[in-house]
Formats: structure tokens, sequence, C-alpha cells
């Protein structure tokens, strides 16, 4: 492997941002590691063979997804959605060849890129209306002094000091929070739901009866948390000395992403 352009890319973060003009956008999971894609696409609508005019992506994941979907990304700039939707990891291995144990990542990114061209023709990507940003998810803080019952579904917030902020009640499913500092934070009965928390500090944070099923809590600070009644499930993941704490919290069915009402995912 080239370890200088492998070290590069992930210096760089090549392609690695939020896309506030994205035709469409999509999320994939990888259900091996538990790793989150975001993908976002521009697509030339005037032109019949509907060009990606620019392609980036946010992940949860390692170095290694990181650089396959940077390498993804790269590629799908300037083809069409026709070429984009046959992507193949020889494309994505034409750009940077991945170790022989390494492989999975770039067939992860092809899914990735396959399903971000079938959200587009399908209008399965994520809603315009559900796309909340950083930036605004921050200016409401500002504003507010709080986030309490607000809507932040699938918002990166990855590494932000969010320490002693009031998010009871937050929709947060599916949002990347991983490495964010949460300590002292008021996350009852928050909706966290999918959330990718891992690495993140919660010390002394008060997450009881929040909604915890899918979420990732690997490497997470939980000393001093509170996790009553919170709901997990099968994909909740915890270290296994936090495997503790699952007594105190509430186990909701068998099925990944079960809920006791039918209601829209």
């Amino acid at each position: 492997m080239d370890f200088e352009k492998y070290k590069e890319i992930n210096d760089q973060r090549l392609n690695y941002r939020e896309m506030d003009d994205a035709t469409v956008v999509s999320s994939y999971r990888n259900v091996g590691c538990g790793d989150g894609y975001r993908l976002y696409l521009k697509i030339d609508e005037s032109d019949e063979k509907h060009t990606i005019l620019d392609a980036s992506y946010t992940t949860t994941g390692c170095g290694f997804g990181l650089a396959a979907l940077a390498m993804a990304t790269e590629w799908a700039k300037g083809k069409t959605l026709e070429q984009a939707a046959n992507i193949t990891s020889e494309d994505i291995e034409a750009l940077f060849e991945f170790p022989e144990r390494r492989k999975n990542y770039p067939e992860s990114a092809v899914e990735a890129m396959q399903k971000a061209v079938a959200d587009y023709r399908n209008g399965t990507g994520i809603k315009p209306e559900d796309r909340i940003t950083r930036s605004y998810a921050l200016q409401k803080l500002k504003e507010q002094g709080h986030l309490r019952g607000e809507k932040l579904t699938q918002v990166i917030l990855e590494g932000e000091d969010l320490s002693g902020v009031d998010l009871s009640g937050a929709n947060l499913q599916n949002a990347f929070l991983q490495n964010a500092s949460f300590e002292g934070a008021n996350l009852r009965g928050a909706r966290l739901r999918g959330a990718f928390l891992n690495n993140c500090n919660l010390r002394n944070a008060d997450l009881r009866e929040s909604d915890l099923r899918w979420a990732k809590l690997s490497g997470a600070n939980v000393e001093g948390a509170q996790f009553e009644d919170a709901v997990y499930d099968i994909g909740t993941r915890l270290d296994p000395r936090q495997t503790p704490l699952f007594k105190v919290m509430q186990r909701e069915g068998r099925d990944l992403y079960t809920e006791k009402h039918s209601e829209t995912v």
C-alpha cells in the first residue's frame, strides 16, 4: 500500500464535507462494522445524461473507509449517473490500491455510491427538510441557549463541544456525533436512535429515558452518566466494560428499529 498517499488522503480529508446545494443526499450504513456514510451528489439535471458535477461525503468510519469514499467521490466527478450506477471496486482501486485485508472498504464505497444513484432515481434520499446542517444547529443554540426539543435528524456535529447543553427531547436520529463532548449535557428523553456517539465524552450526562436503539457508543466516556430507563435493542453497541449499563436500560424487541407504533423513519 502507498502509505504516503493514504496519509495524504486522510490528512487532507479529500472531498469530506457537507454539500449545501446537493441534488441528492444519501445515507448508507455498513452493517459489518456499524459505520455510517453519507454521500452528496450535485447532478446536472438539464443534461439528459445527468452528469455529476460534484461529489462529497461524510463518514464515522476509519481511515480506510475515508480513503475509499474519497476515491469513489473523486472518480464520480464528471461521470454520468449511469456510469456512477455501474462503479466497481476496480474503479476505486485504480486511484488507490487497498491492502488485501481491506478490500471490503472499496466494496462498501461502491454500494454507498450505487445507493446514492438509486436514491436520486427513486426520490428516496434524505429529504431537503431533513438536511439539517451543523451551522443551522449551532445558530439555533446561539439564539436560544439550548437545543431542547429541536429536530436535528441526520445532523453532523462531529467533535463539537456541547458540554452542559440542554438537548432534552431533541430528535437526533442518525446524527453523526462522534468525538463530541456532551459532558454534563441534558439528553433526557432524546431520540438518539441510530446515532453515532462513538468516542464521545458523555461524562455526567443525563441520558435517562433516551432512545438508544442501534446507537453506537463504542469508546465513549460514560463515567457518571445516567442511563436509567433508556431504550436499547440488539443493534446498540457498547464497549465490553460498559455492558453493565444494560441492567438499568430497557430492551425493546428483537428487530432493529422496532417501534411500538408505526411511524415514518
